[in-house]
């Protein structure tokens, strides 16, 4: 679904709302919860559309996680003995090491990536026409929304990356185009660009037409970047460019290309496509190597570096792999 307006408020909501959910949901499960408490907590609910879309999305990943329907799992919670809940919480925690941390996005991340309009799973890419002939390439992992605002037409970028071929035609065409991050926006000057969400910054790639860059604290320090250029920005700087080499990322041809990259980095970027954890010793860490990646298969790469280099895969199971020295 493409949402046609901004959330009340206008702006992304603070993360405030997420940790208030938590609270609710830390002080119903500790079985300390007062009545007071319990109406307090439902008023909390009932008090704005996002406080209710917060607390069922923490139900949703609570079910998800267990495998039981989320009115079942909110049942056994309530209902179950005091071991029998240590043992569901356990379980929790075990599955979200194996899956990715999702327990802990839900109870400390932002809520709103998982709740967003248009998302991939890890390992998938899918695109989205949107009806003002925007073309939206999601890489892995990724969450965005589409909001047709008075003055723009934004896509809110919570995590991943995106590819964005403008579109010239359709409602709102006439307006400009940007991509939100939490640390500014990158508008786009009739364009071809990707954006990824990084920890604290935003990393901007622009294969057709022009982007500018617009920290979100300090608009003097934005810049212009061209075809053919890639920077990173916090929300008050702007990295000096760098050279991007073809038409598209590699992630958009399903592929992970690496120059002389250090095999730490080349894993940690392996693992964003695989569920579960994928781990590199320190002693091979620096190895190098270079090619051509298909990132649809993420074993076969792994065996790929096993013969390209001098080490071996050590599997506790098949989510939590090591890359160790031969």
């Amino acid at each position: 679904m493409t949402r046609m307006g901004p959330r009340a408020g206008g702006e992304p909501l603070a993360e405030g709302v997420a940790r208030e959910a938590a609270h609710w949901f830390s002080l119903w499960r500790s079985e300390c919860m007062t009545d007071i408490q319990r109406e307090a907590w439902q008023r909390w609910r009932a008090a704005h559309p996002d406080h209710e879309r917060a607390w069922l999305h923490i139900e949703a990943v609570t079910a998800r996680l267990t495998g039981l329907p989320a009115s079942a799992a909110m049942t056994a919670l309530q209902a179950g003995s005091q071991a029998g809940r240590r043992r569901f919480f356990k379980s929790m925690a075990i599955l979200a090491m194996v899956g990715g941390g999702s327990a802990v996005v839900a109870t400390r991340g932002d809520w709103r990536a998982w709740s967003a309009d248009h998302a991939t799973a890890v390992g998938e890419r899918r695109a989205w026409h949107l009806p003002d002939g925007t073309t939206v390439l999601a890489d892995t992992d990724s969450a965005f929304d589409v909001r047709l605002e008075p003055a723009w037409r934004t896509l809110v970028l919570y995590r991943g990356e995106i590819l964005v071929t403008t579109g010239h035609d359709g409602p709102g065409a006439d307006r400009p185009l940007r991509v939100l991050t939490p640390v500014g926006h990158a508008r786009a000057l009739g364009t071809r660009l990707a954006v990824r969400r990084l920890p604290g910054q935003a990393r901007v790639s622009v294969f057709e037409g022009a982007v500018a860059l617009a920290p979100r604290r300090n608009a003097e320090a934005g810049r212009v970047l061209h075809a053919g250029e890639s920077a990173t920005f916090g929300d008050d700087w702007v990295e000096d460019g760098s050279a991007v080499g073809t038409s598209q990322p590699a992630w958009a041809r399903g592929e992970l290309a690496a120059d002389d990259m250090a095999l730490g980095d080349f894993l940690a970027e392996l693992g964003r496509y695989r569920r579960g954890v994928l781990g590199c010793d320190p002693d091979v860490a620096d190895l190098r190597l270079s090619g051509l990646f298909p990132l649809d298969d993420t074993d076969r790469v792994l065996q790929a570096v096993v013969r390209l280099l001098p080490v071996r895969l050590r599997m506790r199971t098949p989510y939590w792999v090591t890359v160790v020295s031969r």
